[in-house]
């Protein structure tokens, strides 16, 4: 197999970005640890599955390629395949489940493909899929229970290692099991001694339950939806339980919170998946700062509404943003105590909302709902005790 990945690396080389990788002095300040990226968000189409998807397509006999093509995606495989049948003139035909961002889709249409929105799921997207195949004899292409499609994403790892020969652990994103597997092939022929860790969002936790036979269940939000995959590949599956070390489930919360380092700090932007190695870190308990530490910023193909969500749920949680109920008398003057105060304090004010009508309240009282911009939670809790020093209550609104 790790001549199948040589040999595909000289197949799609002239066509794909060898990605840059190197320490992250930024995130590893952060962390505590020596922290190695690869940078596979720079890719063509934003992520690593261009590879494993033109590795492919180039392996098609010119009757296959006659024929057309027809993938079921998340997104980033789906982009693979569009590109890739664009450079080489395959009709292609993507389906894609309902949560998958419309950025995404986006993008596959103005590549030339025909994008049909079916099911909930990968899963419920392939059986259309399958459907398709039979009506019309198009190609189906797996996004990772394919051999080709894993010695594509395995030339990822060849570049990674090439460049830095003497990482000690990999950590290494799992939805279906296509990038590890292909990676961790490489990593165990090149050092048998490096660990490889694979990292899912607890909300699929697929490997995990097949690794170490578990039943943890499945939610159907995550906001790493390229990872969204209820079941690993057959084929990957063999591969990991023989290469791989272990496998790790990480909080959603983790994930954003990675994004946003991977953006603020970093300066680097990466989607759900290509957060997990990282969010596996924050929540790592091993401090060994000697081990140099490799993670893959497998994609950067975030929505930008989302983006936009969660970069202010990131200044909720440091309280850089913050809601104050607040309850006083219904009398002249006392909003402007509270503004006053604010601007003392030089604490910029965003929103307002002043309630007479509020039933729990006395007649003659009122609510005050203030959201405020502060430097961070020292700020913010000096602020309501100020607030609180003046007479009025007040409490934090938090959102669950």
């Amino acid at each position: 197999m790790f001549n199948k990945i040589i040999k595909a690396k000289k197949l799609i080389n002239q066509h794909i970005i060898n990605t840059p990788s190197g320490l992250s002095h930024a995130l590893s300040e952060l962390t505590g640890r020596s922290i190695f990226v690869k940078y596979e968000n720079k890719q063509y189409t934003g992520s690593f599955k261009f590879r494993g998807s033109l590795n492919k397509l180039l392996s098609l006999t010119e009757v296959q390629k006659k024929k057309g093509v027809i993938a079921m995606s998340a997104g980033n495989h789906a982009q693979g395949i569009s590109l890739g049948c664009k450079y080489l003139g395959i009709k292609a035909t993507i389906v894609m489940p309902n949560n998958t961002p419309f950025e995404k889709i986006r993008k596959n249409i103005d590549y030339g493909a025909n994008v049909i929105i079916h099911g909930n799921n990968v899963l419920e997207s392939e059986k259309h899929v399958n459907k398709l195949v039979e009506k019309y004899d198009f190609v189906k292409i797996h996004p990772f229970n394919d051999y080709d499609v894993i010695y594509g994403q395995g030339t990822l790892m060849l570049e990674f290692l090439q460049k830095h020969p003497n990482l000690k652990k990999i950590y290494i994103p799992v939805g279906g099991g296509g990038l590890i597997s292909g990676c961790a092939i490489v990593a165990k022929n090149l050092n048998k001694n490096i660990k490889i860790i694979g990292v899912e969002t607890e909300n699929y936790p697929s490997l995990y339950n097949s690794f170490y036979k578990t039943k943890k269940s499945f939610e159907k939000n995550t906001i790493a939806e390229g990872v969204a995959v209820n079941k690993i590949g057959k084929k990957n599956l063999k591969i990991i339980k023989e290469l791989v070390d272990e496998t790790v489930l990480v909080k959603e919360s983790s994930i954003e919170q990675a994004i946003s380092m991977f953006l603020l700090n970093d300066k680097t932007l990466v989607e759900g998946a290509g957060a997990l190695g990282l969010a596996a870190l924050l929540e790592s308990k091993d401090r060994k700062k000697s081990d140099d530490i490799g993670i893959i910023a497998c994609g950067g193909n975030l929505d930008s509404r989302v983006l936009s969500s969660l970069l202010m749920r990131e200044l909720v949680r440091k309280k850089q943003v913050l809601t104050l109920s607040i309850d006083m008398e219904d009398k002249p003057g006392q909003l402007s105590e509270i503004s006053k105060l604010c601007s003392m304090e030089k604490i910029n004010i965003l929103a307002v909302e002043h309630s007479r009508f509020t039933l729990d309240l006395s007649v003659r009282a009122a609510r005050l709902n203030i959201t405020l911009e502060t430097q961070d939670k020292k700020h913010a809790n000096k602020i309501i005790n100020l607030i609180k020093k003046l007479g009025f209550k007040v409490r934090e609104k938090v959102e669950n």
